[in-house]
């Protein structure tokens, strides 16, 4: 009885997401929105001991709302309820590894998200001690955005310890301690990481950022060609067109444009990222719970 009781409260929650889903779906001139999730202990009390159902249901109502959000309606979600939503999933169930893995997906590539999401997956190396990939997820983090080759090459030798039998991290552990080919080393990263990853809509994600770090590893390759045959670094991108060392400047697939920095490195008018945004106040409540 006392299952029934259970199975019947958990059937209830998982039935009132999804007609919120459905009554904001039918308002077809409001965008599409997260549901909110109660605190984490009022989940708890509500799973009546079904602690890991509870996170798999929220794990599997926020992959349904990404994947409509993001690849159907070409929509961008609201990062900061997914968050809330997957570190609660993650606080019924540490183990819920699904959840770590959607969330660096989700967020690696948001700068102002890395510190949230690196103590996200700090969680989850706390409770599964076996686990690489979190250590790696986590180097990655600490290189490619917060600039810090010392801390990522700490946690990639966590990663190594754990994997011992791979050469992905021997290579990426020489480019952490030397900062000239950031670039490949964040194209050698998406490599490995799409090839693990099993949601479409994550991998259409990670596969634009690999595509627009391809073209700017191209273009990085043009400067050092044009560098070699001239004695110097072209003054703009459209100058190794004209001396014939690119045919044209790649499409940016974020939608931005290349171009030279005062230094000389290619950037991109798109940044090549999302936004971390608040979209009201119950998002700033929620993430204090």
């Amino acid at each position: 009885m006392k299952q029934l009781a259970c199975l019947g409260l958990l059937i209830g929650l998982l039935v009132w997401l999804q007609l919120d889903f459905a009554s904001l779906r039918s308002k077809r001139q409001e965008p599409l929105r997260f549901p909110s999730y109660p605190p984490s202990l009022a989940l708890e009390m509500m799973s009546l001991g079904n602690r890991e159902l509870a996170s798999t249901l929220i794990f599997y109502s926020s992959q349904f709302y990404f994947g409509e959000k993001y690849a159907w309606h070409r929509e961008a979600p609201e990062y900061q309820r997914l968050f809330v939503a997957l570190d609660k999933a993650t606080d019924l169930d540490p183990l819920n590894m699904d959840c770590y893995y959607f969330a660096q997906g989700l967020f690696s590539d948001i700068a102002p998200a890395i510190p949230v999401l690196n103590r996200l997956l700090e969680k989850g190396m706390r409770n599964r001690k076996q686990d690489w990939y979190l250590p790696f997820f986590i180097s990655a983090n600490y290189y490619f955005q917060l600039k810090d080759p010392i801390k990522a090459a700490e946690y990639l030798q966590r990663a190594a310890e754990l994997k011992p039998d791979t050469l992905l991290f021997a290579s990426l552990s020489a480019r952490l301690l030397y900062q000239g080919n950031q670039t490949k080393a964040a194209i050698t990263y998406l490599e490995a990481f799409i090839k693990e990853t099993r949601n479409p809509a994550i991998r259409q994600k990670l596969e634009l950022r690999l595509h627009a770090l391809e073209a700017i590893h191209f273009l990085e390759n043009g400067i050092a060609a044009f560098t070699k045959k001239r004695g110097r670094p072209p003054d703009s991108l459209n100058e190794m067109v004209t001396a014939g060392i690119i045919k044209q400047i790649p499409t940016d697939p974020y939608g931005g444009t290349f171009f030279l920095d005062e230094t000389g490195k290619v950037y991109t008018s798109s940044k090549l990222t999302e936004t971390w945004k608040k979209h009201d106040k119950r998002d700033q409540d929620q993430q204090s719970q």
